[in-house]
């Protein structure tokens, strides 16, 4: 058959018709969603807007006056050797927290991290190995379910339990308050999610610098919207804080397995389960209320902005491997293993995430197209001598739908340049807008790379294991004014009688809070009389910052005369002062009586805080729970088999 030079044409145009069909139809409904996303944004700022005249707003007094709870940081490293020892510094350094311990996941044949640990951990007695018992990599995920298995062996040999767990990586540069964010909200809310955003670099990095324009857009709108719409928050991995029945919850329903092993994006898996198993998440984007920074001051360079920052792959070939296993474990692997199960806004989300690999593709295939319209062009120009045939007709409906999708494209521009402009300034916001469309290569070709080895995986010819992205360019720094916080002393002293005495009847809160730090717990009979005379008279004190002071000292002292005042302090309007007191309660000699009490009394919120203390302290409500079986506790029993998913069954079993 012979094939005439109109014949080639007519199938070339053939061919780029249907493919500018799918593409602009992808386009179409991708685009609507994303819209309906921005539309959501707009409500949300007005609202929150509205919030913030009417609440008061977080500021570091604030979070200073929640006791700190134990806090264990979870980091999984295999080859991480290079930052690993930076990243910990970091912490050690400059987090405004002292009530922690770092747990470093390593691995036996990796003598580098290995060796990089235990040099801090020589120095710093809250650094802790965890070696794995396989040969490393294995999954990122068998990594952090071999540390929780390290921080549940920790809690038995010490007898306490930790309150919070914090996931981090190797080259995360942690920001000095988000310790106390964490503790500040946990367990009002079971899962916390701070922003994770690239360090800035020079310029022409676009690779990196596409990781920012991406997440600056999803971590200052896309991620809070979905919150509020669904309450669903997908995890980054990092910066993400769990309350510690979060866990136990997940043991209770998965085993050891916490983490899911069979997915590369364990921590977005683990998003979706904590979400099915009906616990609160929620993201935390803040800017404290101490920060002062004019209003055109982009985020990166406010001091008070809580996010943690790193430095994300730098090189074209590193960024198609690290986004090829987000699409694989995002848009593959879970669709295979957890289908489409949940509600309508569940779907939706689920579309939201998986959508990833559709688009990108499209977008790549779009250059192909805009090559097409290029050539026909500038072939009824007569600049080249090739006369291709129209496939976009004016007045057609193809047309008016390329129209509506190029309007959309324009939104898109708009959005990622006022989101980066937000976090980075004006001029990153600007070159946010060439950057889309390097974006759209590296996003594309990484859609088809997880296509062909998840296709691999599938087929039995490689095996799910840690395709861990190798850390070149380090922990970083943040700029100056975003580490210009002044880190207060975080050491108790002691004080003559006279001298504690003069504080405690202070008019002055932080001398107060000074004093109550500084009571001796074996303090003689006539100086413990005083004290507690002065302690009661503080209960009634206007400063938010002294009865959260008041709660914590009693826990700390363990005076029996005392305890009775906790159960008040329950009630009181303020969560840093009820949180304190609840967590209190549990460290007294009558903690059961005192837990009772407060289960059984009228105030919702007094409620919810002491089931969730008491769910937190694994170790403590063995304790307690056994002398809550009398006849006089059936009511407090009552409510925690309503209401507590964590002890419902253990209170069953006592009946």
């Amino acid at each position: 058959m012979d094939w005439e030079p109109r014949d080639i044409l007519v199938i070339l145009r053939d061919f780029f018709l249907i493919l500018t069909w799918v593409v602009a139809i992808i386009f179409l409904v991708s685009g609507i969603q994303d819209f309906l996303y921005d539309v959501a944004n707009v409500w949300l700022q007005f609202y929150r807007r509205r919030l913030w005249r009417t609440n008061k707003r977080l500021s570091l007094s604030r979070l200073r006056a929640r006791d700190q709870q134990l806090l264990a940081c979870m980091v999984p490293a295999w080859n991480e050797g290079e930052v690993v020892g930076s990243m910990v510094r970091n912490i050690l350094e400059r987090v405004e927290y002292k009530n922690f311990f770092v747990f470093v996941g390593t691995y036996p044949n990796d003598p580098a991290t290995q060796a990089a640990v235990d040099a801090l951990a020589a120095v710093h007695p809250q650094i802790i190995k965890v070696v794995n018992p396989r040969p490393g990599p294995t999954t990122k995920a068998d990594c952090l379910n071999q540390v929780y298995q390290a921080i549940k062996l920790y809690e038995q040999r010490v007898g306490e339990t930790f309150d919070i767990i914090v996931m981090h990586d190797a080259e995360d540069n942690v920001h000095p308050q988000s310790f106390l964010l964490y503790n500040y909200l946990i367990p009002r809310v079971d899962a916390i999610q701070l922003p994770i955003l690239p360090l800035p670099t020079i310029w022409y990095k676009w690779v990196h610098w596409i990781y920012a324009d991406e997440f600056a857009e999803q971590h200052m709108k896309d991620v809070p919207v979905r919150e509020k719409l669904s309450g669903f928050v997908p995890y980054a991995g990092v910066g993400t804080g769990f309350s510690r029945r979060t866990f136990t919850v997940l043991e209770q329903n998965f085993g050891r397995e916490v983490f899911n092993e069979y997915s590369m994006t364990e921590d977005y898996a683990m998003s979706l389960r904590i979400k099915q198993l009906g616990l609160r998440s929620i993201f935390v984007g803040v800017t404290l209320a101490d920060d002062k920074s004019k209003w055109n001051v982009p985020l990166i360079k406010r001091p008070g902005f809580i996010s943690n920052w790193a430095y994300f792959p730098m090189d074209f070939h590193r960024s198609v491997r690290q986004k090829t296993r987000w699409i694989i474990g995002i848009s593959l692997q879970e669709w295979e293993q957890m289908g489409w199960r949940g509600g309508i806004r569940i779907i939706e989300n689920l579309i939201k995430d998986r959508k990833v690999f559709v688009a990108s593709a499209a977008s790549l295939f779009s250059y192909f197209l805009l090559f097409y319209f290029v050539l026909f062009t500038l072939g009824q120009l007569r600049i080249i001598p090739l006369a291709l045939l129209p496939v976009i007709v004016k007045g057609t409906a193809l047309y008016y739908l390329v129209i509506i999708d190029t309007f959309m494209m324009l939104i898109r521009m708009f959005q990622r340049f006022f989101f980066v402009t937000m976090v980075y300034g004006f001029v990153h916001g600007v070159m946010s807008i060439p950057r889309l469309l390097y974006g759209n290569i590296v996003n594309g070709l990484a859609a088809f790379r997880a296509l062909q080895e998840f296709s691999r995986s599938r087929r039995g010819l490689e095996e799910v294991r840690w395709d861990k992205t190798t850390h070149l360019e380090g922990v970083g720094a943040l700029p100056l004014a975003a580490q210009a916080i002044t880190r207060p002393e975080l050491h108790e002293r002691t004080y003559a009688t006279d001298d504690l005495l003069s504080m405690l009847r202070s008019t002055e809160p932080a001398l107060i809070i000074q004093g109550l730090d500084g009571i001796p717990r074996d303090a003689d009979f006539a100086t413990r009389s005083h004290v507690s005379t002065e302690i009661h008279a503080l209960v009634n004190r206007p400063e938010m910052s002294v009865r959260a002071g008041v709660a914590r000292a009693i826990g700390y002292l363990k005076w029996p005369e005392l305890a009775p005042m906790l159960v008040g302090l329950t009630y009181d309007t303020e969560w840093a002062v009820r949180a304190n007191a609840a967590k209190s309660i549990l460290t007294q000699l009558d903690a059961h009586s005192l837990v009772s009490q407060v289960l059984v009394s009228n105030d919702k919120y007094a409620r919810e805080i002491m089931m969730k203390a008491l769910e937190q302290d694994t170790l403590r409500n063995q304790l307690i729970l056994p002398r809550l079986a009398g006849s006089e506790y059936v009511e407090a029993r009552n409510v925690l088999e309503r209401d507590s998913i964590v002890l419902r069954e253990r209170i069953r079993a006592m009946a």
